[in-house]
């Protein structure tokens, strides 16, 4: 059969060579398999736990797997995961991060992430239907919401997306600021406002919306738990604020002037109140703005120099001749001809690190509404917010003028005193230690 060559290497016949190579195959296939070690499998990474879920949420793992949760628990999710609720409830998620998530029903999302240098790892809830809710807490936290036409990249915030039936997608935000993003372009869209994103075009620019309603469907998921904002409802709304007469910025160290406390919503609204009623200003009225709140004084008759008028007419808005005990013929005049003819004024106060774009038009019959249709107080959830180095606090400054003869009152838009000189005037930045 065999013979050899000249090496002394045994030389195959031509008949045996084809046995001899699936002899060599077989032995290779041997060797790989008893001596080459095994693939280690792929890591599976931890990316938080679903909560809640009050109907099915059906969880799709990267291998195929699916598993089933109902109720109350603490079912673990893994990077690459599919999440799905069904027509008869939603369900909350947490995030390792921090970072609370509700799916409304008939909703659908994949977890993925993203690993980038400068920033680490981004968690990204992959939304392919139905509507998401996500609340951030304690600072800025990496986390993307993407959907087949736009991308949220969420900055410390509240808000609700949905993808709509026809493809298209809205952002609600409840709280913070939440950049909003196409192919084309990006807008961030702040504390109560609105976007849509249409495919094949950039997101539209930012509507000021009541979005507090927004997530009311995740008060079955959250138990007892609800959000600033939902707390906050109580307050009616100040925002955006009518255009004012003239604004002046109050600084923070005649608001908060030890840099070693802290200082809350409550604390700040205190020492202006103070200040307010140590100037014969009766208690304000409370209203709630995007990230913080505002305090509005009552409407108050003032003279040319924007100080408040005397103590007898301060409050009235129509005057009685008889009424004033220190004759001054121009104001007696004043009082004869046009009954509430002169100058009045509102002051409002807003804190709020969102900055103040004024909208629409201020009339004296609404003005001297304000302190009594406004709260009467902060609400527990807003007086214990920490007022934070964000903060910024304006007082808008709306004067109105009845002029003599005339039935109705105009803004002075601008007032000739700008708003500082009313702030001197009312005596209220001395107060305040200024």
């Amino acid at each position: 059969m065999t013979s050899s060559g000249s090496l002394g290497v045994p030389r195959l016949k031509r008949r045996d060579r084809p046995h001899f190579v699936l002899s060599l195959q077989i032995l290779c296939i041997f060797l790989f398999t008893f001596f080459v070690p095994a693939a280690a499998p792929a890591e599976i990474t931890a990316v938080g736990i679903a909560k809640k879920a009050t109907g099915t949420l059906v969880v799709v793992r990267a291998d195929g797997v699916k598993e089933r949760f109902k109720g109350k628990g603490a079912l673990a999710l893994f990077e690459g995961d599919d999440l799905r609720t069904d027509k008869r409830g939603g369900a909350l998620i947490e995030l390792d991060t921090g970072i609370q998530a509700g799916l409304n029903r008939n909703t659908s999302l994949k977890i993925v992430s993203r690993w980038e240098k400068e920033k680490g790892t981004i968690r990204i809830l992959r939304l392919k239907q139905g509507m998401l809710w996500v609340k951030t807490t304690g600072g800025l936290k990496q986390l993307e919401v993407e959907t087949p036409v736009a991308i949220a990249v969420v900055k410390g915030t509240e808000f609700v997306i949905e993808i709509l039936k026809n493809g298209n997608c809205t952002l609600k935000v409840i709280e913070g600021l939440v950049e909003f993003g196409t192919a084309f372009g990006t807008c961030p869209i702040r504390t109560s406002t609105v976007s849509y994103a249409v495919k094949g075009k950039k997101c539209t620019k930012a509507v000021i919306a009541d979005v507090k309603r927004a997530a009311n469907w995740t008060a079955e998921l959250r138990g007892a738990e609800r959000t600033v904002a939902e707390q906050a409802a109580s307050l009616p709304t100040f925002w955006p604020p009518p255009d004012a007469s003239t604004h002046q910025k109050i600084p923070r160290e005649l608001l908060a002037s030890d840099k070693t406390r802290t200082y809350t919503w409550a604390n700040v609204a205190a020492r202006l109140e103070k200040a307010l009623a140590d100037n014969g200003y009766s208690s304000p009225g409370y209203y709630a703005v995007p990230e913080g709140f505002a305090l509005i004084s009552q409407l108050e008759r003032i003279n040319q120099d924007a100080t408040p008028a005397s103590p007898e007419v301060r409050w009235k808005i129509k005057v009685d001749p008889v009424s004033i005990k220190q004759f001054n013929l121009d104001a007696y005049l004043k009082a004869l001809l046009g009954a509430d003819a002169g100058l009045f004024r509102v002051i409002a106060f807003v804190f709020t690190p969102v900055p103040i774009v004024t909208r629409g038009k201020a009339n004296i019959e609404e003005a001297k509404l304000w302190v009594g249709k406004g709260g009467s107080t902060l609400p527990q959830v807003l007086a214990k917010q920490v007022y934070g180095e964000d903060m910024e606090a304006t007082a808008l400054i709306y004067e109105f003028e009845v002029p003599r003869h005339a039935k109705t009152a105009r803004l002075n838009k601008p007032s000739q005193r700008n708003g500082q000189q009313h702030l001197k005037a009312a005596k209220i930045l001395k107060a305040l230690g200024g």
